[in-house]
């Protein structure tokens, strides 16, 4: 199948024709043809609802060519984890090779709420992705690593990723996605995170696409008892990224810790919604997201907390912080609290939007730095609230490397220093 099809002439007789090119099981193609009348059935967002009014569709490129063949993943894998049952392939091959594990678990679940259209629309449609399983007890040393680089940019790709860590494994996931800059085109990846019972999970997210590109993107997160999840999405491309996330506290005593880094310049527009669900006793799930925003970027944030009725001994947090970077860049922080218990240990939220303050960039260029300098020098410092919390030094690296080509070159040296 050649690059004619495009997203807004998508029906069931193409859904099936995605099947029928990747030649999938009959399982397969039944579940996509259910997840297609799910986006059917799911009209888009109108923009009244409270998660979508700062971020208009109109401009979506529904009519660019769906990418059917799918750019060939680069994945870094050890040798030891591979022969204690780890995978970590793309999604179409591990159809072929582990088909009742996969279908074990793809398409089983909901996404958020408020991107619901769009994630029927990627399970439906999907054509890539990525699928990571750790088995039980198992505990990855070092980052897996999965990289996907777009050749062109004026496509529409809807990737799925799933990750699997089962009861009292342990991994760390690195997952890139890059572009070239001049095309307009939709990036639409779902990201699906199962953290069973006593596991241990880090997946971070590097979203560098190009200039023209629309990131309409979704992830959920099910955080199991006792198990400890860590996520980082750090949103440096794009002209638009729209990005809903769903963290369910669902087992006792699960610990979730939610982290993103904002960097945007130009006409950049960056607009992160979230849902920090807990709905099981002695949970924690704390939320860090900093944004530094250059020339007429805007950043937008909105993000619940919501605690269950009935939950016992919870804690929660959630901030956002924004640095302006010029008198043109605006950010808008939205946090809510839903607390419908009584036995809470804590609930609470911070949010600011402001320039450098003054006597910091004073101080700074006491030291004998220029303007610019210090500028740098206190945007590092400001994201390093994150960095710091970046446990593994590749993930690290890659992040710092990324960051240095927004705000200066020399941004992993000080950082790191």
């Amino acid at each position: 199948m050649t690059l004619t099809q495009t997203a807004s002439t998508l029906d069931a007789e193409a859904i099936a024709g995605i099947s029928g090119h990747l030649d999938e099981p009959d399982w397969l193609r039944s579940l996509r043809a259910a997840w297609w009348q799910r986006a059917s059935d799911t009209p888009p967002p109108t923009g009244q609802e409270e998660e979508w009014r700062r971020t208009s569709l109109d401009g979506l490129p529904r009519a660019a060519e769906l990418l059917i063949d799918a750019p060939e993943l680069e994945i870094d894998l050890p040798e030891d984890a591979r022969a204690a049952g780890v995978i970590l392939s793309d999604l179409r091959t591990a159809v072929r090779e582990h088909p009742d594990l996969v279908r074990r678990f793809l398409g089983t679940t909901d996404g958020p709420a408020s991107h619901a259209h769009f994630w029927a629309l990627a399970h439906a449609a999907w054509t890539g992705g990525l699928f990571c399983y750790v088995p039980r007890g198992v505990s990855v040393d070092g980052p897996l690593v999965a990289r996907t680089r777009l050749e062109r940019s004026d496509v529409t790709y809807l990737p799925l990723t799933l990750l699997v860590a089962e009861e009292g494994s342990s991994v760390t996931l690195l997952e890139e996605v890059s572009s070239p800059d001049g095309g307009i085109g939709w990036f639409g990846g779902i990201v699906e995170v199962r953290a069973e019972q006593a596991s241990r999970v880090r997946y971070a997210n590097l979203q560098q696409l190009g200039d023209g590109a629309w990131n309409i993107a979704a992830q959920r997160v099910a955080v199991g008892q006792d198990a400890v999840v860590t996520t980082l999405n750090a949103e440096l491309g794009s002209r638009i990224s729209k990005v809903g996330l769903d963290v369910q506290m669902s087992g006792k005593g699960g610990t979730s810790k939610v982290l993103g880094l904002l960097a945007a310049g130009e006409d950049q527009q960056i607009d992160i919604n979230t849902i920090q669900d807990l709905a099981a006793d002695h949970t924690t799930s704390d939320l860090l997201y900093l944004s530094a925003l250059y020339d007429r970027a805007h950043a937008s944030f909105y993000g619940v907390t919501n605690v269950r009725h009935g939950t016992r001994q919870t804690s929660s947090y959630q901030e956002c912080r924004n640095l302006l970077l010029s008198p043109e860049a605006g950010a808008e922080p939205i946090p809510v609290l839903e607390i419908e218990a009584n036995d809470i240990l804590r609930c609470g939220h911070g949010a600011t939007a402001g320039a450098i303050d003054p006597t910091t960039l004073f101080y700074a260029q006491s030291r004998g730095l220029d303007p610019d300098s210090a500028e740098r020098m206190i945007v590092r410092g400001f994201f390093e609230q994150v960095v710091s919390q970046i446990g593994d030094e590749t993930i690290r690296g890659r992040v710092l490397d990324a960051l240095a080509r927004r705000i200066g070159s020399d941004v992993s040296d000080q950082v790191a220093a």
